[in-house]
């Protein structure tokens, strides 16, 4: 399968976050949200579905941290097939055949050598192991998401291709520096897309990070590829905590003017991270639904 089978010369969006979600629907932070796939079924699933009914065209496994390394860390290693088998199961059951399924793969927690302890042949397999099962499960893409450094990205994007992976996306996260946007370990937007492109990624792009304007910046600074469309998914804004409660300033109607200003840069892909919600993805949708992308 190649990205045109799944999407179009239109605007497309994939759905918004789960951590915080869960957290604005009650349940308590955990070490491992990927848990209250097993231990609250029932709210991932209303999730998936909010999001759905919002205008949500994917949506996204609750597996961001369903890799060996995350859950070996809270002593969890051994739910790694249950969690990603499951929340695929779960997802699917609200996108059937109308919507897609993204198996969302996130960093594994600890640095890649020479920078930290990992041989990369080791975080390949690591993330190799996870991407079985929700290829297994029939995911349409893999969703290789929040990655702080390139040699990461590329070590799950090796990984996913191995483990049998159709459509591949990979998002990076970037913060503000002097001369533009980096990741964490330095890379340009500009570094970042063409070497994951250059590896065979299907989908390139941006999430989480400082906010909407920032990632209005990240858009202009990546570069375009035809037929590799660019996936933007920024927080609702940066958080900020009041009487103990987390809250995320960035508007629905803020999201809506996001939307309309990066596709105007060429972006084709909408989602949320962190801070938004079913009604985030309800004012995109409602702002730039069935546009047709920007030309190149």
């Amino acid at each position: 399968m190649k990205t045109a089978d799944l999407f179009d010369d239109k605007i497309h969006f994939f759905d918004g976050a789960l951590g915080t979600e869960f957290q604005r629907r009650g349940l308590e932070a955990k070490p491992a949200p990927d848990l209250w796939t097993l231990e609250k079924p029932e709210v991932v699933t209303r999730i998936h579905r909010d999001y759905r009914e919002a205008g949500s065209e994917v949506i996204t496994t609750n597996t961001f941290g369903s890799n060996r390394g995350r859950l070996a860390a809270h002593g969890q290693e051994n739910l790694i097939e249950d969690l990603n088998r499951r929340a695929v199961a779960l997802a699917r059951s609200v996108a059937g055949d109308e919507a897609l399924v993204a198996g969302s793969v996130g960093p594994l927690g600890s640095i890649l050598e020479p920078f930290g302890d990992i041989p990369v042949e080791q975080a390949i397999g690591m993330f190799r192991e996870q991407v079985v099962f929700l290829v297994e499960e029939g995911v349409d893409l893999v969703l290789i998401e929040t990655m702080t450094s390139l040699q990461e990205a590329l070590a799950a994007l090796r990984a996913a291709r191995e483990a049998g992976a159709g459509v591949v996306a990979v998002t990076a996260t970037f913060e503000a520096a002097p001369s533009g946007v980096r990741t964490a370990f330095g890379e340009t937007a500009d570094e970042v897309a063409r070497e994951l492109v250059a590896h065979g990624a299907d989908i390139v792009g941006a999430n989480c990070g400082e906010g909407l304007e920032l990632m209005e910046n990240v858009g202009r600074e990546f570069p375009r590829f035809e037929n590799v469309p660019l996936l933007m998914q920024p927080n609702a804004g940066m958080p900020t905590i009041e009487n103990g409660t987390i809250s995320y300033p960035g508007s629905p109607e803020d999201f809506a003017r996001f939307s309309r200003n990066v596709i105007v840069e060429g972006v084709t892909l909408i989602g949320g991270c962190c801070g938004t919600t079913p009604d985030h993805v309800r004012a995109a949708v409602a702002a730039v639904g069935g546009c047709e992308q920007a030309p190149g």
